[in-house]
């Protein structure tokens, strides 16, 4: 192994804070550690070092892209986003606690009468299934049909659930085995066309089908049964909140300079040790099995003692970056969050070699001011031993370190509390990019290319912090503290952008001669008009002086070292060009000298016009990938870019060049991918995640790449079909990161069974090391019941605008003791979130999540459901709701309520629904609507008039509101005699940046003005949209527990009325 070797900043960084921590309390708290103390490793823990997931996620390749991000679910999902501080890690448990743990006694879940009863019924309708049942009783998957099959008929005008899969892939539909759950279940489903059954994640109520379940040996489960001994656990608040059913994942960080293969590092964080291990010696190292790679081993990098603060004491370091060289490291301390992925800190360079840190930027002992740093790339035109240079950002202002240990060159001198750069303000941040900077280097570390944005004429936005401490309640002062935030809203400014290119060498050289440095800065412009008569309407739009202020940029990328694409929209996302610059020498207008600026003019070389193609607006997503970054030989500025196909589904595009606009697709069919990963340019593959085959799951697959020409870079007929890398004859959701040589990877399955995470050999798929197995959280899983969750396709009775009926994706969670016979009816909560582009029914691994509890403990059913407008279903679906939010989304909502209702088991008389965010939002709409369907509706953080929201996501997709003024009256939440008739309960956090506290405020008017009494209102003082303050989200969710025990009471119920079923 070498002895030096470079580490990207470490992907916990995302990971950090589970809220979009945002009001002076959450800006000031500590960033939540990496690892806790309580559970950090010492230097004698074996790798790999483990944390306990706050939520199951990987990144978050952000599903739905930017489209959800007025709320993800992330946010909303009510998973471990804010767990109660005072609850221990599940990890920190003894064993003995499950001994201890008292098991609540539960009734049998029929009467022996009443199964003879029921064992008729089902023999005469299921036969042999009814055999295989009484014999197996199992909850294994199988790999046969139903839903769709030739048992069950389908009438020929429905769609066809299996053309999500192309001929050559797994069918969409799973078999479960039949069990009490299924063996009626599925047929009160499957009884009507209306419904398609995908799969089904089976749940338990005994120690056999716990056993089952989880692959365990019967007696492994009994053997942890409680001193009473009768059965298993129930799910309380404690458990579900607590982490107990929490999966832990492990730290590995590829590294990508590294010479080497399957290199990664991770930290001893109890002494702040940061080592480099090859995968090849953590395996050796951890099961003895196989040999170390040539050059494999583990080094110590840094040594924590070593990294001390100018106290002469060891340095609290939250994160860091190691340099291109490996000789450095930039270290970030007191980090403290801003919006919803920024943060504040202070910086520190530490040499390796000579073990000195010093700081960089401003004093450690004021605030924390560094926004954002990263290192340049190697310069290939450096001289052997020179230090690489840095780039950050403090204050609102640019600097570049020329050689690490030299004075910072402050490159912007504009730099203020409305001027940005090369950082995000709030709505660019939150709408656009999803990251804390908006700075790239080029390829080869000559040059930078930065946004500059302005806000000074985007109005402010305030509002009060009732008590400024933190963690402790009942300190509010006399007089409120008022938080300002820049925030455009529909019909305001915007933050006007300008893309800006500075060249890196020419600071350096000027700093060797020793001269003052002025940096030359380079305003990258977008043609102002298009050669010959301009007809082009994209064109028209984004040329004219209102298109040139108002205009968006959503994407930034090097093609080659001096060649850059740029994407712009017009403001309200219906238009695109992708512009090309050439950053060569002979390209600047103007003498580069004594600091003066110099305009840069590109060339479109790509347009789309969603109004003409009815893709309802243009995405804000980062997704072309060049070519040439990884070597391959193709033509120097080609890359990849994920695009809609003529078949409207989003796939994997080649465009041969920089200037290229006719695209080759290397993927096709009636299915979407989700993120490309990785290119691998010995391999020739593109590695990417699809949600295939049912829009619920996630496969990883690669297609290869073949060596183009212009004979052979045809037509999409010639489209191979993707290779799989994981088993898509069983339902699972996976993610994976790869290691940037491609010779492995890490698998993430997420689920729905208990989530691991292995290391897997490209070359040799036989090297395997497991990171970790989650055998205890199987274990600790298998002693409690589980509901559970059944998927299908919902067929409505609206169509779509080519005639085929529309479809909403379903997850159904049935309580663990669930009675199908329709003698028992249960309750139904609908949960929705229903936001454009997003998606809520997924496959993970969802038992530590609140919805898990009122199905199990509350003996209710819970319906997830995404209707029209919800991503992964192609374009046709996701364009249905532009210039319209709310009609249509609300439609589906209340059509798939009225036809649940229909369901043999569900008690009509008890339906509610509830969201966060747009799902708040949507929750409103869809009661105000209703059809006399809702008995109860919980809206936590809803916008209720869109604009109050700000405008790049909302414009996105209603467009101007003096264009559209009907379509945002309608779209508005209007109260009617519906919320008269429904019980309400609506909750807001006081300091909410992202939803404001004037959509709960408007509401309530509204309420007031109709006389509506009866509802509830919760106010969390000084809680962001995340409603994590002190404890508020505990709270929150024992708030709606006990708004649906009010309301409903126990869950399943006697049809005769003469018993409940709890």
């Amino acid at each position: 192994m070498a002895d030096y070797r470079k580490v990207p900043r470490p992907s916990y960084d995302s990971q950090a804070t589970a809220s979009d921590a945002t009001v002076d309390d959450e800006k000031t708290s500590p960033m939540e550690q990496y690892r806790d103390d309580t559970s950090s490793p010492s230097s004698l823990t074996a790798y790999p070092p483990k944390r306990i997931a706050s939520r199951y996620s990987a990144d978050e390749d952000l599903e739905g892209g930017m489209g959800m991000r007025l709320d993800d679910d992330e946010e909303v999902g009510l998973m471990q986003a804010d767990r109660d501080a005072r609850s221990p890690p599940v990890w920190a448990r003894l064993r003995s606690t499950l001994l201890d743990k008292a098991r609540s006694s539960r009734r049998p879940t029929a009467f022996a009468g009443y199964l003879i009863f029921t064992g008729i019924i089902i023999g005469f309708i299921l036969g042999l299934p009814l055999l295989q049942w009484l014999s197996s009783n199992t909850a294994t998957p199988a790999t046969t049909n139903i839903g769709t099959s030739s048992s069950i008929n389908a009438p020929d005008n429905l769609p066809d659930s299996s053309t999500n899969a192309s001929s050559s892939a797994a069918s969409a539909i799973w078999k479960q085995a039949p069990s009490p759950d299924t063996a009626v279940g599925h047929y009160a489903l499957s009884n009507t066309s209306r419904f398609q059954v995908d799969f089904q994640d089976a749940g338990w109520n005994t120690f056999a089908q716990a056993a089952a379940g989880t692959g365990l040996s019967q007696e492994e489960v009994s053997s942890y049964k409680s001193k009473d001994g009768q059965g298993l656990m129930p799910l309380d608040m404690d458990t579900v909140f607590g982490g107990t059913l929490a999966p832990q994942t492990s730290d590995l960080t590829w590294s990508e300079e590294d010479p080497d293969e399957g290199v990664f590092s991770h930290v001893d964080w109890a002494r702040r040790d940061i080592w480099l291990e090859d995968v090849t010696h953590a395996r050796k190292q951890k099961t003895g099995d196989g040999t170390v790679a040539p050059f494999g081993g583990k080094v110590l990098m840094v040594e924590g003692k070593n990294v001390l603060n100018q106290g002469g004491r060891m340095l609290d370091w939250t994160s860091f970056k190691f340099s291109p060289d490996l000789r450095w490291v930039l270290f970030f301390s007191s980090e403290t969050n801003q919006w919803r992925y920024s943060k504040k800190s202070h910086l520190w360079l530490h040499n390796i070699a000579t073990r000195k840190t010093v700081p960089l930027g401003s004093r450690p002992s004021g605030k924390p001011k560094v926004a954002f740093a990263a290192w340049a790339p190697k310069n290939p035109n450096a001289k052997s031993g020179d230090a690489p240079g840095i780039a950050f950002v403090e204050e609102n202002n640019l600097y570049f370190v020329p050689r690490a240990g030299e004075d910072p060159v402050k490159v912007t001198e504009d730099g203020a509390a409305t001027i940005f750069n090369a950082v995000p303000d709030w709505v660019y941040e939150e709408e656009i990019f999803g990251s804390d900077s908006v700075m790239w280097f080029s390829p080869g570390g000559t040059k930078l290319v930065f946004l500059r944005l302005d806000e000074t004429a985007v109005p402010v936005y305030e509002f009060p912090i009732y008590s400024p401490d933190p963690y402790r309640a009942g300190f509010t002062t006399p007089y409120q503290k008022m938080t300002k935030m820049k925030y455009p809203k529909p019909g305001f400014p915007n933050p006007v952008v300008s893309v800006k290119m500075i060249d890196l060498d020419e600071i350096r050289e000027a700093t060797k001669k020793g001269a003052t440095v002025r940096p030359t800065q380079f305003t990258l412009h977008s043609p102002l008009s298009t050669k010959g008569k301009a007809t082009n309407e994209v064109d028209k739009l984004l040329s004219s002086d209102a298109g040139t202020k108002e205009r968006l940029v959503t994407e930034v990328k090097w093609v080659a070292d001096s060649e850059l694409l740029v994407k712009e929209t017009d403001r309200y996302s219906d238009v695109m060009r992708l512009i090309k610059f050439d950053l060569s020498d002979k390209s600047k207008t103007t003498a580069a000298t004594a600091g003066g600026g110099a305009d840069i003019v590109g060339e479109v070389v790509r347009r789309q016009d969603a109004r003409a193609d009815k893709s309802g607006w243009i995405r804000a997503a980062q997704t072309i990938e060049p070519l040439s970054h990884h070597n391959l030989s193709v033509g120097s500025t080609a890359y990849l870019d994920i695009v809609v196909s003529p078949e409207g589904f989003r796939h994997l595009a080649y465009y041969d060049s920089a200037a290229s606009y006719q695209p080759t697709f290397l993927t096709k069919g009636r299915w979407e991918i989700a993120a490309l990963k990785h290119i691998d340019a010995k391999r020739a593959r593109a590695y990417f995640v699809a949600a295939r085959p049912t829009p619920a799951l996630r496969n990883v697959y690669y297609v290869e790449l073949p060596n183009w020409t212009a004979e052979t870079s045809a037509a999409s007929d010639k489209v191979k079909e993707p290779v799989a890398l994981t088993d898509v004859s069983r339902p699972g959701s996976f993610d994976v990161s790869f290691d940037p040589k491609g010779a492995y990877y890490v698998l993430n399955y997420q689920g729905p069974d208990v989530p691991y995470q292995k290391v897997v050999g490209v070359d040799d798929p036989k090297f395997e090391l497991m990171l970790e197995e989650n055998k205890m959280l199987r274990e600790i899983s298998s002693q409690y019941v589980k509901p559970s969750n059944t998927f299908y396709q919902l067929v409505l009775n609206t169509t779509m605008p080519d005639g085929s009926p529309a479809l909403s994706s379903v997850k159904e969670i049935r309580p663990h003791d669930f009675d199908p016979s329709g003698a028992t009816k249960y309750p139904m909560l609908i949960r929705v979130y229903g936001g454009p582009d997003s998606q809520l029914v997924d496959a993970r691994w969802n038992r530590a999540d609140w919805h898990q509890y009122v199905a199990s403990t509350l003996g209710y059913i819970v319906v997830v459901v995404d209707g029209r407008g919800t991503g992964f279903k192609g374009q046709a679906n996701r364009a249905s709701v532009a210039g319209n939010l709310g009609d249509l989304e609300s439609q589906d909502v209340n059509e798939a309520a009225q036809l649940l209702s229909t369901l043999p088991y569900v008690d009509e008389t008890r339906i509610g629904l509830w969201g966060w965010s747009f799902g708040g939002y949507l929750t409103a709409k869809s009661v105000e609507r209703d059809r006399n369907l809702f008995s109860l509706a919980i809206s936590v953080a809803p916008v209720t008039k869109w604009e109050f929201y700000d405008s790049v996501y909302t414009e996105r997709y209603m467009k101007s509101p003096l264009t559209n003024k009907k379509g945002y009256e309608k779209a508005a939440v209007h109260v009617n005699t519906a919320f008269a008739k429904t019980k309400y309960l609506l909750m807001q956090g006081s300091a909410d940046d992202n939803v404001h506290y004037s959509n709960s405020a408007h509401l309530l008017e509204l309420l007031t003005k109709a006389k509506v009494r009866g509802f509830r209102f919760r106010m969390f003082t000084d809680s962001a949209h995340s409603i994590s303050v002190k404890g508020a989200y505990r709270e929150l969710s024992e708030e709606m527990t006990a708004f649906l025990r009010d309301q409903w009471g126990a869950g399943g119920r006697r049809e005769e009325g003469e018993g409940e079923e709890e």
